[in-house]
């Protein structure tokens, strides 16, 4: 797993919860990597997405979003009212 790889799942991740609750990414008081560990869902998700033989669905909460990983590398958050 390359530094990048944890990098962009993690923008990807923190710029979808953004986009879900309507406000900036900076503006999200929650950090990852207090809520999962970045590394091994990176390493996790990179294995999914170039494997045709893996499938990946991660998720948690964040921010008051559920979050999905999924291995056909989409992000998802649903933001519950």
């Amino acid at each position: 797993m390359e530094l990048d790889t944890a990098d962009d799942l993690c923008w990807r991740i923190v710029k979808t919860v953004a986009d879900e609750r309507g406000v900036e990414p900076h503006e999200i008081d929650h950090r990852l990597q207090d809520i999962v560990d970045v590394e091994s869902l990176a390493r996790l998700a990179d294995q999914a997405w170039t494997s045709d033989h893996i499938d990946l669905s991660v998720s948690f909460r964040m921010a008051g979003c559920f979050v999905t990983v999924t291995g056909d590398e989409t992000v998802r958050a649903t933001y519950p009212e």
